[in-house]
């Protein structure tokens, strides 16, 4: 007779040390897709299975299991969670090599189609400004948009979509009481009033350097293509970037300066095939034929058109002056300069450029980065 029901089986073996999801589909097969009987099983008999050592046998076999599956199961339900198993995870997360067991839930997951956007953690003002009207474009149109509620461009994803109203879905790399970082707690809460934060990981779970890919891959996973906006040569988003080749999703790139490192790992990505792509409106019609030929894509946004015709109204204002104007059309292809490489580009005195940057400033025109250089804002 089986110890546990199927349910409670699938969250206890997702939950126990020293057994991933891979190891999980290994008992299964072996289980004829009953999770419950392994708790049945001798030490001996375990221990056959093909890729089960003696650490995740005396995991499986812990006398312990029995009072952390109640304990669980009764945090779970005090905090309003719910526990998505096998079967009831997003269908396309069935389709990738290593299958998470079960979720953690807090929200409803929408419905699809889901769009990932991930990338730096420190973008410059123009990473947040095209990874803004992206989100928002697509939010408009229909798109889930995914992330992983990291600082910079995962939360400007999460918070554009949730500006237009749209649907959005986080992943953790900690378990679903662990908010990381910790000033993501307003979103995190504005996240499930309108969407859903999931993690694969146990209550108490910290993020480390082991959760951190496994949360990147169920953030391609479930997504038609992930978009990737700044990103420097190493780094998560280009491992988010590199599962979704892998798992067979669409993968594009904002393209950026070459001379700026925030953009070097876009930039590579373009080279080694990934779709370039300027706006929401580019990748829906680049994956609307094959993916989403039910959706009725929307004509570029006011918001978006607005922004695209910014800097030419800007340099027609009769109110900036001839050096704010010049100021302006230096830095209006998104570059990022001091002010001696304002000075020498137009040919100003220092006292000139200092005066028209400190009036850009003034009128919210540009802003000064933390590394002492200028970017339209």
């Amino acid at each position: 007779m089986n110890k546990y029901t199927r349910e409670d089986s699938i969250l206890l073996l997702n939950g126990l040390p020293k057994v991933g999801p891979v190891t999980i589909r290994k008992i299964l097969d072996a289980t004829q897709g009953d999770p419950s009987s392994i708790f049945s099983l001798k030490r001996s008999e375990i221990l056959g299975i093909p890729g089960i050592g003696p650490a995740m046998a005396d995991s499986i076999l812990d006398d312990k299991n029995a009072a952390w599956l109640q304990k669980e199961k009764i945090e779970i339900n005090k905090r309003g969670w719910k526990f998505l198993s096998d079967d009831e995870i997003p269908t396309l997360l069935h389709h990738i090599y290593d299958t998470p067991m079960g979720l953690y839930c807090h929200g409803e997951v929408p419905a699809g189609p889901f769009i990932s956007i991930v990338g730096t953690r420190q973008p410059s003002l123009y990473g947040q400004r095209i990874c803004h009207e992206i989100a928002a474009g697509l939010a408009e149109m229909g798109f889930c948009i995914v992330s992983g509620m990291a600082r910079g461009i995962d939360s400007i994803a999460h918070r554009a979509a949730l500006d237009r109203k749209g649907k959005t879905l986080a992943f953790l790399g900690s378990g679903l009481d662990i908010i990381y970082p910790p000033e993501n707690t307003s979103l995190f809460c504005d996240i499930i009033k309108n969407g859903a934060v999931l993690s694969e990981f146990p209550q108490g779970r910290k993020a480390d350097r082991k959760t951190f890919p496994m949360r990147n891959r169920l953030v391609s996973g479930i997504s038609s293509a992930v978009v990737v906006i700044e990103s420097a040569r190493s780094g998560g988003s280009l491992i988010t970037a590199q599962f979704a080749a892998d798992q067979g999703r669409v993968v594009f790139a904002v393209p950026g300066r070459v001379d700026q490192a925030e953009s070097a790992g876009c930039n590579e990505l373009i080279r080694e095939g990934a779709i370039l792509v300027r706006n929401a409106h580019d990748i829906a019609e680049e994956i609307q034929a094959n993916i989403l030929p039910c959706l009725s894509f929307k004509a570029k946004s006011e918001s978006t058109s607005k922004q695209e015709g910014q800097f030419p109204d800007f340099l027609m204002s009769d109110n900036l002056s001839k050096e704010e104007k010049g100021m302006l059309t230096v830095l209006k292809d998104g570059s990022t300069l001091g002010i001696e490489e304002l000075m020498e580009k137009s040919s100003l005195t220092f006292s000139q450029v200092s005066s028209a940057l400190s009036m850009l400033e003034i009128n919210g025109l540009i802003m000064k980065r933390t590394d002492g250089r200028f970017e339209i804002k």
